[in-house]
Formats: structure tokens, sequence, C-alpha cells
């Protein structure tokens, strides 16, 4: 049987080990009002609820429900013990920081009479605050201003380091980790913000497009720091770029299968045949004067594989992509088989 309003208000002034009369002069009313109250003749007036509740230690929804909620209590008594750990984390991490710099700083004048190797350390915190601070800090936007922060901090530790060792690594480094996240975070930003609405059905287009230029740039950079016989090298155009424009055409051209008005095994069984060809045809036609390049493309040349001999290194890959191959091959027509059969059933329902 449920509490009434009456007997509930009576436990929990009991509870609190106060009499009618000392909880009527808390509240400013008369001991008949109590009485009242835990007789079921009358009822407080909804001003004076909240008084009585933080009076009792109880919230004004048990109060008015004449009930303990036990699941809302452990709501709040979690909530409350996540606040203190999320405190306490926050302050070991500020004093760790502190108690890091400080003798980082000492030791370094100390030694070098000069800040040198410190800046290091103190870009290396920052990068570690980034990641285990700021979160708290950000309120809004985080997906947006945590990773650009953490990449922020992590390009200037990239800088000072590169200051340190005389190097001439920076820009590498930098737009690696960018590339990086490029491609984890442009697709993710075009589904989830309305900014980008009208180009969410093209998402994976738009974002290999953009991982294609962010990889081309990185090629570039790397290419002019790339010195044969006391030349710059030309690799890049003549090996890199030819290649990646084949990746990128053959995976565009797979995922545009995807707007055919065909069923889904249809669909899987001309994606498996593409991949298929885009992997394994390209060896028969492209050549090169260069015997270390034409001999890692002979080794997926499956035209040339011999599943009798397993002896040669070269040989031995040929054979397992001849082997993937046909597999590829087989789950084509097997989803070729399906997908007809469910078309003919679909036309015959349709009739």
């Amino acid at each position: 049987m449920e509490n009434s309003f009456g007997s509930f208000l009576r436990e929990k002034r009991q509870e609190k080990s106060l009499t009618q009369k000392e909880l009527a002069k808390l509240l400013f009313i008369s001991e008949s009002a109590i009485s009242k109250w835990e007789r079921d003749v009358a009822h407080p007036d909804i001003t004076l609820l909240p008084r009585l509740a933080e009076i009792l230690g109880v919230s004004e929804h048990e109060l008015i429900t004449a009930s303990v909620d036990n699941e809302a209590r452990e709501e709040k008594n979690q909530a409350r013990k996540w606040r203190a750990f999320s405190l306490s984390w926050s302050l070991f991490f500020y004093i760790a920081y502190g108690v890091a710099l400080i003798p980082c700083f000492i030791c370094n004048l100390a030694i070098n009479k000069t800040l040198s190797w410190f800046w290091i350390v103190i870009s290396a915190l920052l990068l570690a605050f980034t990641f285990t601070n700021l979160p708290k800090l950000i309120k809004k936007n985080k997906l947006i201003f945590i990773p650009l922060s953490q990449y922020l901090a992590l390009v200037l530790l990239f800088g000072v380091c590169c200051i340190y060792t005389n190097g001439n690594w920076f820009w590498i480094a930098s737009i690696s980790v960018l590339l990086g996240l490029i491609i984890i975070f442009t697709p993710i930003y075009i589904a989830k913000y309305e900014v980008f609405s009208k180009l969410k059905k093209y998402n994976d287009f738009i974002s290999l497009a953009v991982d294609f230029l962010m990889l081309n740039i990185l090629l570039i950079v790397i290419n002019a720091y790339t010195i044969t016989n006391g030349e710059p090298n030309i690799w890049y155009l003549k090996t890199a770029l030819p290649i990646e424009l084949g990746v990128y055409l053959a995976l565009n051209v797979i995922m545009s299968v995807r707007f055919l008005k065909i069923n889904r095994f249809l669909k899987t069984s001309i994606v498996l045949f593409l991949s298929n060809a885009f992997l394994y045809l390209p060896p028969l036609f492209i050549k090169s004067k260069n015997l270390q390049i034409q001999k890692e493309i002979d080794r997926i040349n499956i035209f040339k594989a011999n599943l009798i001999s397993w002896q040669a290194n070269v040989t031995i890959e040929q054979n397992i992509h001849l082997i993937i191959s046909l597999t590829l091959l087989l789950l084509a027509i097997v989803g070729l088989i399906i997908g007809i059969n469910c078309h003919c059933r679909r036309n015959k329902t349709q009739k």
C-alpha cells in the first residue's frame, strides 16, 4: 500500500528527530497545521514545499508523491561522485604539470645557463593538457576545437623540436598528421553539421577528393626534400601522381555503383568485378624502365603466377594474388547469379 502524505511526513520528521513544534517553528507556521498535515486533514501550501523538502532532506518530487525515489537518489549520488572524481582528475594533472615544469625550468637554467630543452618540455606538457584538461574547459563544438587544439599543440612541439635539433622535417611531420586528421574527421563533419546538409549525399566522394588533394600536397613536400646526386628528384610527377590518379579514379568508379538502381547483390557483384580488374589488370599495361619498380609491379602480376611452384618469393606473391583474384571473381559470379535471380523474382511479383 502506498504511503499517504501525512504518514510520509511523520516518518521523515521523526528521522530528523524533530517534534511537530520544532518543524512548525522552522516553517513559521502553527503546530496545529503540522498535526493536520500528518493526519491528512489538510495539506501544506505549495509555497512551503521547497523549504519543507529541504528540512526533511527529500526532494519536492518525493514529498509530493509521498515516496522515496531511490533511483533518482542513486543518480544524484553517482553524479556527485563523478563531479568529485572529475575535479580530482583535473587537479591531479594541474599539480603534475606544475611539478614537472618547475624542476625542468631550474635544471635547464642551472646546467645550460639558458632555456633550451625546457621549451620542448613545456610544449609536450601543453600537448598533454589538450588531452587531459582542455576537453572539460570547452563546452561547445568540442568535435571541432579539441582536435584542432591538439593538432596545433603537436605542431608547436614539432616546431620546437625542429629548432632544437636543427632539423628540416617540420613540414613533412605537420602535413602528415594533418592528412590523418582530415581522413578521420572530414566524413564526420560532413555527416554531422547542417552547413554541409546538401553535401551529405556525396560525402564519400567529397571526403575522398579532400584526402587525395591533401595526400598530393604531402607528396609534393616530400618530393621537394628528395635529392638524388645533388639534384632535386621528380619521382612525384613520374611515378606517384600517375599511380594516385589511377587509384583515385578507380575508387570513384567503384563508389558510383551505389547510385545504380539495381539490387544490392548486383551492386556487390559489380564492385567485386571492378575491384578485381583495377587490382590485377594494370600490371599488364604498366611497364617501367626502372628495374626495381618493374620488379614490384611483377609481384602482383597474376598472369605470371605458377601454382605448381612455390619456391621464389616473387612467385609466391604472384600465386597468392592469383588466389585472391580468383576468390573475388568467384564471389562476384555468385553475387551476379543471386542478383539476377532476385531481379527476375521481383519482376514476376510486379506482373
